[in-house]
């Protein structure tokens, strides 16, 4: 039987709970259809590595989810790929006290919600190619990132669009004029 790696992120929460301090390393890979992570950015499988510490009320999950990405970026429309990392800090209780603690339900915790909801966070976001991408002119269209330097636009220089924001509701008090 094929579970998409999901057995691994189930653990037997019982043996940790018994000795507060124990500690146990989990690294799995899943696929996303096994999480049930239907995304278009994501490109492949998501990939848990967290530690597991026994704590007196609970089990602390401390590490990384990371899965690799596809895109464009929200600026210029270039084409865009890396990996995801989120860093995890989470809590399971067998008794929920904490609002945002996981349920240790039937003696076993259950990794694969906190995986699924980190994956599906951090793929929302949207990216850029560059922290100072000039995106496309929203005139004619011209990638102002490639325009002037021999680029995908063949060297032509920057357009001269006029995009300043107006709004006409105050067209009215453009021509406003007061003595001084």
């Amino acid at each position: 039987m094929n579970d998409d790696g999901l057995r691994e992120l189930r653990v037997n929460a019982v043996e940790l709970l018994r000795q507060p301090g124990a500690i146990k390393e989990i690294d799995a890979t899943v696929s996303a259809h096994a999480l049930d992570i239907e995304h278009s950015a994501l490109s492949g499988d998501v990939t848990v590595a967290v530690e597991l510490e026994a704590i007196n009320d609970g089990i602390t999950v401390r590490g990384t989810v990371s899965a690799p990405w596809t895109g464009a970026c929200r600026r210029c429309l270039q084409d865009l790929s890396g990996v995801i990392r989120a860093r995890v800090d989470e809590l399971y209780q067998t008794t929920v006290t904490d609002d945002e603690a996981f349920p240790i339900e039937n003696n076993q915790l259950d990794l694969a919600p906190m995986a699924r909801q980190t994956a599906l966070l951090e793929l929302g976001e949207e990216r850029l190619c560059r922290v100072d991408c000039a995106g496309l002119c929203p005139v004619c269209g011209i990638d102002r990132n490639a325009a002037g330097d021999g680029g995908a636009w063949g060297g032509i220089a920057a357009c001269d669009c006029d995009t300043t924001v107006r709004d006409d509701r105050w067209a009215a008090l453009e021509g406003l004029r007061f003595d001084e």
